[in-house]
């Protein structure tokens, strides 16, 4: 257990410096140990390490600091009578990880009281994690090299004896984990590399990692098992250092690596970069390191970290993921994994990166890979993506340089023509060096090429895109209908439905509230609109509606929909004309009791989703779609009012799209009447009618 230190402050009246109505103490600190036990394992106690004190007041502003509290014996601080809070930490800030470099802090309130002496204690304790190597003899001599590198995920130490730091102490920040790999290099020259993982890592643990021998009888003497015993569990870790063994790990990839020297790519390269390991005797370990440095002339990030993919948790590989690296975890015994660093390398800034994977199989024999990277300034300014819809996109661009290059911008054109468009208006965002512009005017199922330019860089990579189909459903305009039975259908034909409604469940009452009219909003021959009016059926509402989907079955006093037809297109806004006649919520049911008398509403909605399979909604079970927390909703919008009109109105739903990078795979349209008929809660006699929908893909037609 590291110790803990007990700060003892101590504020006392002094006569001869009271002002008229405050009194003034003094401010000393002694430093003390507590070396009670309550680490996760024994430390030894540290040297004496300064602290920093900053006092605050009751408003919360510092009234007074001191870089080195053993200052304080020999001048001590002065303080004005009043309540204060006093923080203090040791002298470093903590860094990620650092040897022999603990990082304490605590805190405390305490009173300054006129002619009275008054005593504190403050505990600061670690807020780091510990970790400490101990090798035995037996290795120390046995082997020429031994090193045991430690990590947190986002930086490393390594404990070795050949740069005289196996002995030292390594303090890491906290990230809940640490993994460590131990290579071994024997007199003869035969390398072994093993590796563990501890999760639920915390500050104030001390991990003390000791390394011993143990002789392998069984396998004579080519055969010895090395010994980990880190207080918590004593395991033995199975070394069979076989010369004749030629089952080594190997690793394969779709990109040329030079046999010396680093792979020299332009930075935002993205051609792809996939490595295969593969290992007859299956894998024990797969240690995977990556990190890369930022030259001084580019503004990117530092980054480094270290995991084994044997047995990586689903948290570990998510934490690849957003690095840009796509991989899987491994089941120790797996004889092949795949490691994509493509993205990876892609965001690496101008620097060098390196990517580094030790594989370890079932019998201790290991291959070290590793890539060195060097990402050199391309021309100014690339193409990165364009996010492509029916009638518009978002180009997105990158300079490589520290600064913004002059006069940044995209030019595209058609494939099938030769003369650039120039975009000027880009949006910046200097953190990650890119930047970004929207084009409209595009034409849907039409092949497109981009390009990034500046000022300086005018000839350079181009990037084709597709935009998506302008989507349409079967009969928007309301005009198709057949009948089955009493109930109309809002379809062609039976052979091809796309929209339904609650007739077929509550026309055997004779009741059909959703029927076509002749009362239109754009006149011509043939031409209908759908009527939905709330009826009474039975003891219940049955709401006007009309939705796109199919009606299953009466399911008690309700009725059992799937909701939702096959869809893929990305449209910005549902419009069509509508007019509402409403009456007041006479027949209302749990937990709408207090609307009743109040008007009664219409809505108009419109959904996209990536749902599997259409959702099935039950009135009757009040099983609905959850509008607000359903994950697979991709966009959404609705219309709704109260108001009554005599003539048609035009509506547009603009879609609020929670998600502009998936793709949908269903779309949900719904009008009712009566907003709350899913809860048989409406006015008797409110008719909505609606007509002529359509979709809206060109972004000029929404601020029209």
């Amino acid at each position: 257990m590291a110790s803990l230190a007990m700060l003892s402050l101590m504020s006392c009246q002094n006569d001869t410096l009271r002002e008229a109505d405050q009194g003034t103490g003094y401010l000393y600190v002694s430093l003390d140990r507590d070396d009670s036990e309550d680490l996760v394992f024994k430390s030894v106690q540290e040297a004496d390490i300064p602290f920093s004190l900053k006092v605050s007041n009751e408003l919360g502003q510092e009234v007074a600091s001191v870089e080195d509290h053993r200052t304080l014996a020999e001048t001590p601080l002065a303080l004005k009578v009043g309540k204060y809070t006093v923080t203090a930490s040791s002298a470093d800030a903590p860094e990620t990880a650092m040897f022999d470099a603990p990082f304490y802090s605590g805190s405390a309130e305490f009173e300054v009281r006129a002619d009275q002496v008054t005593n504190i204690d403050v505990t600061c304790s670690l807020a780091n994690v510990k970790v400490t190597a101990v090798f035995s003899e037996d290795i120390r001599k046995n082997f020429e090299i031994y090193e045991l590198t430690v990590s947190n995920g986002s930086a490393s130490l390594v404990f070795s004896n050949k740069n005289g730091t196996s002995g030292k102490a390594g303090y890491f920040s906290p990230t809940g984990t640490l993994t460590w790999s131990l290579y071994l290099k024997n007199l003869d020259g035969l390398e072994s590399v093993m590796a563990g993982k501890y999760d639920s890592v915390k500050p104030r643990q001390h991990y003390n990692l000791s390394f011993s021998l143990e002789e392998k009888n069984d396998n004579g003497a080519g055969g010895f098992y090395i010994v980990l015993d880190d207080s918590m569990t004593e395991k033995k870790y199975d070394l069979v250092l076989d010369f004749g063994n030629k089952d080594v790990p190997e690793m394969s990839a779709d990109f040329e690596i030079p046999d010396n020297g680093p792979v020299t790519l332009n930075a935002g390269d993205n051609t792809s970069k996939v490595l295969t390991f593969t290992s007859k005797n299956g894998f024990r370990n797969l240690l995977l390191s990556y990190g890369f440095k930022a030259s001084a002339m580019s503004a990117g990030r530092a980054s480094a970290a270290q995991v084994d993919l044997v047995g990586a948790s689903s948290a570990e590989i998510a934490a690849l993921e957003v690095a840009g690296i796509r991989t899987a975890s491994v089941q120790e015994g797996d004889a092949s994994a795949v490691v994509d660093i493509t993205e990876y390398i892609a965001d690496c800034p101008i620097g060098s990166a390196t990517v580094s994977v030790t594989a370890v199989d079932t019998k201790g024999v290991f291959k070290e890979t590793v890539i060195d990277f060097e990402l050199m300034s391309p021309v100014g300014v690339d193409a990165v993506s364009a996010n492509a819809w029916a009638m518009f996109a978002t180009l997105k661009g990158k300079w490589f340089a520290a600064s913004q290059p002059a006069g940044i911008a995209f030019q595209y054109r058609k494939a099938s023509d030769a003369a650039w468009t120039d975009v000027t208006d880009v949006v910046t965002q200097t953190g990650s060096r890119t930047y970004t512009a929207d084009i409209t005017g595009l034409e849907p199922e039409t092949e497109y090429v981009f390009r990034a330019v500046s000022d300086e860089d005018r000839e350079t990579r181009e990037i084709s895109f597709t935009t998506e189909v302008a989507g349409t459903l079967h009969n928007m305009s309301f005009d198709n209908w057949y009948q089955n039975g009493s109930a109309w259908m809002p379809n062609l034909s039976a052979s091809y439905k796309v929209w339904d409604s609650a007739n077929p469940g509550s026309s055997g009452f004779s009741i059909v509230p959703t029927t076509p009219t002749d009362d239109v909003a754009v006149s011509g021959q043939g031409k209908k609109a759908a009527k939905l009016e709330s009826k009474k059926a039975l003891i219940v509402l049955a709401a006007g509606n009309i939705y796109t989907g199919k009606f299953i079955a009466t399911s008690g006093l309700g009725a059992s929909l799937d909701w939702g037809v096959p869809f893929t297109s990305r449209p910005l806004a549902l419009k069509g004309w509508y007019k509402y006649q409403p009456k007041a919520i006479d027949m209302v049911k749990s937990p709408y009791e207090n609307l009743k008398g109040q008007t009664d509403i219409c809505q108009i909605q419109i959904l996209l989703t990536d749902w599997e399979k259409p959702f099935t909604v039950n009135t009757n079970t009040g099983t609905f779609v959850d509008f607000e927390n359903d994950p697979h909703i991709i966009a959404y919008g609705k219309f709704e009012t109260s108001a009554s009109s005599s003539s048609y109105q035009e509506f547009s739903i603009e879609l609020d799209y929670r998600d502009k990078t998936r793709t949908p795979k269903y779309i949900v349209i719904t009008a009712c009447a009566s907003k709350y008929g899913d809860y048989f809660t409406g006015g008797v006699g409110s008719t909505l009618y609606v007509d002529e929908f359509e979709f809206v893909y060109d972004p000029d037609e929404l601020s029209e």
